[in-house]
């Protein structure tokens, strides 16, 4: 699909008013400020997709002066980040929400709500974990010493899991890697797959 170029987000709102109900996807193409093309920018694209409830993906350079974005209607199952839940909050404010984003904000869950690690309050270990994870002297050391928005995203990781026997054989993998010096988020090792 070759990408559509918005000079402005008005352009973008205007196709969305058209299309938002009819259309499954639509690839968004961007110029880069030291092209010297007009171009919205991608958080003003983003504002405009929210407010008839669609939702950005990926972003892929096309080349050096431009990329491009791909989006589609929100499924009802989609994640709603701390940061888009803020942007409607002020769009709803600003008189922009279309019935359709309104709707798709309405239907989102607390489930589905600002759960990315990062977002999260920090999960500490339960006891019996710690000490488990403290029985091992390098391996808590090293992950003491590691940045604490690590530690946060691997202490969520290990208490996130519904069982305790997944809790515990995350843990023991996360002891292992302590153990040698690795940093296994830096792998992708730890994300959900």
């Amino acid at each position: 699909m070759t990408p559509t170029f918005f000079p402005t987000q008005l352009d973008f709102r205007k196709w969305l008013e058209k299309n938002h109900d009819s259309k499954t996807e639509l690839i968004v193409g961007y110029y880069k400020v030291n092209s010297g093309k007009a171009s919205m920018t991608w958080s003003e694209s983003v504002d405009q997709a929210l407010c008839f409830g669609w939702i950005d993906s990926v972003k892929h350079s096309i080349d050096e002066d431009s990329y491009q974005i791909r989006f589609t209607p929100r499924k009802k199952s989609s994640i709603w980040s701390a940061v888009n839940i803020d942007k409607v909050e002020k769009l709803i404010e600003q008189g922009l929400m279309h019935e359709a984003g309104l709707n798709s904000y309405k239907n989102r869950t607390e489930e589905k709500s600002k759960i990315y690690s990062f977002e999260k309050e920090e999960v500490k270990f339960s006891a019996d974990l710690e000490k488990l994870f403290k029985s091992n002297k390098t391996a808590w050391e090293y992950f003491q010493s590691l940045a604490p928005t690590y530690r946060k995203a691997s202490s969520n990781w290990v208490m996130s899991a519904k069982q305790e026997p997944t809790r515990l054989k995350r843990l023991n993998e996360l002891i292992s890697d302590s153990a040698q010096g690795t940093n296994q988020w830096k792998d992708n090792k730890y994300k959900k797959k």
